[in-house]
């Protein structure tokens, strides 16, 4: 596994996925249709539709333009970024355990000790009352490194003066101090290896390692909110278009009123009608003055949704460009579904995520086993004394020396209940299970939901010929029922009847371009290829070269 430090998603984060397929990837036809249809006119007071949506047909404000926006100023995305900015040093906080220390202390001390006898006679009965004054300074380097082993070097140097190098040489039995004061030193390497506990790089690299896999999950968590912010600018910039032309088509329904209630009028004047045909089609206006009025603000809200997704600040009445179509910016897959499943566990952030936390609990499974053996470390020293009446001489008088100080040995110790230790491994084990059953029950998950999607992403593609047909249809009967009105065979009931039909026949169509349009989107999200299918390198958050 590459030891790339990411943070690592929790097994709920399935429920992104889950949740795309009622929640952010868009709405449905019908949903769509509907919402279009029935806003009240409250909502979108003050708004025109100069202010709403400036058409710049082949200008930069295409999808892909709202997508790069939407990335370098999404703030869930700027969140994940920092994550795994923390996540990175938190890897160096881990690597920090194996930085070489320095140290250093200076002290001074002075003591005044009444000696009993067996100490009076040990110095020559100088005095019953011992003064003396220790001025000490000392330096070391410890290392730690990644098998275990610890080394460190020391040296201090101990400046005495005391009751007994203070008195004078006795010339009769040349007894007295040989320097005065005393400078002793003393250098000494100590090797600390350890046989059993916390011995080997899995051990003593388990933090560091468990750092690097929460950068990997990090990154997981970013590319996964990647996927859901590029899907639902693409669904919001797509419902902006059907908002646009919807709002289109219920402009023409009102202009096909109002050509009904010119020609009722003519028909009344002539005596061929009643007034009550002329009525009829002044309220089949008013309906469709309201379904405009309820366009209108859908429009408004798609707007102002791709804002929200796209934008680091929000200004009332901000203008919004919308460029060439999305229609044709994913194509539709046409593999089978095995090997769009083998595409999906191999791209997919979330079920690499899940299996990047198996691996990590396999971490603490062996980091815990270790932990149960017990302490065994093998000590080796070695170093070198000196005493001379200067600081640079002590350390000159090694020299004088024919062989160095030098000590080896065994250090053991084991806890005499090991009751917790046993029951660290139980738990790092049960762990282990569980993050490997969450991997298979997020891969499960995923495959039905990528069977889902291929199926409503063929539902989409069958549902548009059919709403095709009815459109031609609805068409074909306005003109029939336009043709017989003319001839006195109907009444302008039936007109208006047949031109809301007409209305809502092609609002559907609409709807169901941006239905299959939201299916494709969803399924490249269950992949975990949509930002690859728009050449978008996610490792980096920059648009791929090409």
């Amino acid at each position: 596994m590459q030891r790339n430090n990411f943070k690592m998603l929790p097994p709920k984060s399935i429920l992104f996925l889950l949740s795309t397929t009622t929640s952010f990837l868009g709405l449905s036809a019908q949903s769509m249709s509907t919402e279009a249809q029935s806003m009240s006119p409250e909502a979108n007071s003050g708004i025109t539709d100069a202010e709403t949506v400036a058409v710049s047909e082949g200008a930069d404000y295409g999808a892909m333009y709202w997508i790069m926006r939407g990335l370098e100023h999404n703030f869930s995305v700027q969140i994940g970024r920092m994550e795994i900015e923390n996540s990175e040093d938190r890897v160096k906080i881990s690597l920090g355990a194996f930085a070489a220390r320095a140290s250093s202390s200076a002290r001074f001390s002075k003591s005044e000790r009444a000696q009993n006898r067996q100490q009076f006679f040990a110095t020559n009965s100088i005095s019953p009352i011992f003064e003396e004054e220790v001025a000490s300074l000392g330096m070391s380097l410890e290392d730690r490194y990644a098998y275990g082993t610890r080394v460190s070097l020391s040296t201090s140097t101990n400046r005495l003066k005391n009751t007994t190098n203070q008195t004078v040489v006795n010339p009769a039995t040349f007894s007295g101090p040989i320097f005065s004061p005393e400078y002793q030193t003393t250098t000494q390497l100590q090797v600390v290896q350890p046989l059993l506990k916390n011995r080997g790089t899995e051990v003593n690299l388990a933090a560091t390692d468990l750092a690097r896999s929460e950068v990997l999950g990090a990154e997981f968590e970013l590319r996964s909110e990647f996927e859901k912010v590029i899907a639902q600018i693409l669904i919001a910039y797509a419902e902006t278009e059907f908002g646009i032309a919807n709002l289109k088509v219920k402009e023409d329904a009102v202009q096909l009123a109002d050509g009904l209630i010119a020609e009722n009028r003519r028909r009344v004047e002539e005596g061929m009608m009643s007034p009550i045909d002329v009525t009829q089609a002044q309220a089949r206006r008013a309906e469709a003055q309201e379904e405009v009025v309820g366009a209108r603000t859908f429009l408004a809200e798609r707007r102002n949704r791709l804002l929200e997704l796209t934008g680091s600040d929000y200004t009332f009445g901000e203008e919004v460009r919308i460029g060439s179509s999305a229609a044709g910016i994913l194509d539709v897959p046409v593999d089978e579904r095995l090997i769009l499943a083998r595409e999906m566990l191999k791209m997919n952030p979330i079920y690499r995520a899940a299996m990047t936390r198996a691996e990590a609990e396999g971490i603490r499974v062996t980091y815990a086993k270790n932990q149960l053996l017990p302490q065994l470390d093998l000590e080796a020293t070695i170093g070198y004394n000196g005493l001379q009446d200067s600081f640079t001489s002590s350390y000159g008088d090694y020299g004088e020396r024919t062989t160095p100080d030098w000590s080896v040995g065994f250090v053991f110790s084991i806890p005499l209940d090991r009751t917790a230790d046993r029951a660290q491994v139980s738990v790092a084990k049960r762990v282990q299970r569980q993050a490997l059953m969450t991997a298979k029950q997020t891969e499960i998950q995923l495959l039905v939901l990528l069977d889902n999607s291929v199926r409503e992403v063929e539902a989409a593609g069958e549902r548009i010929g059919f709403v095709k047909e009815s459109v031609r249809l609805a068409e074909e009967a306005l003109r029939a029922e336009e043709k017989r009105l003319a001839s006195g065979l109907t009444t302008s009931y039936n007109v208006l009847n047949q031109q809301r039909d007409l209305s809502f026949a092609r609002t559907r169509a609409l709807a169901s371009q941006v239905e299959l349009f939201r299916a494709v989107t969803q399924l490249y999200v269950v992949m975990g290829t949509l930002s690859q299918e728009l050449n978008f390198d996610v490792t980096t958050a920059t648009t791929a070269a090409n």
